[in-house]
């Protein structure tokens, strides 16, 4: 999730492309994930 939060944070990835890079079957369960490992959802550390 280190790595999502760092692509998501320089705003060059979208969170669908982010769960595709760390093998994800969908952007709906990557979110999940890193809801429940980060604390905050991905598209809110994109903005």
């Amino acid at each position: 999730m280190h790595v999502a939060l760092d692509g998501l944070r320089d705003g060059e990835n979208t969170v669908a492309e982010m769960a595709g890079r760390l093998g994800y079957r969908s952007a709906a369960a990557f979110s999940r994930a890193f809801k429940r490992v980060v604390g905050v959802a991905p598209g809110s550390v994109r903005r």
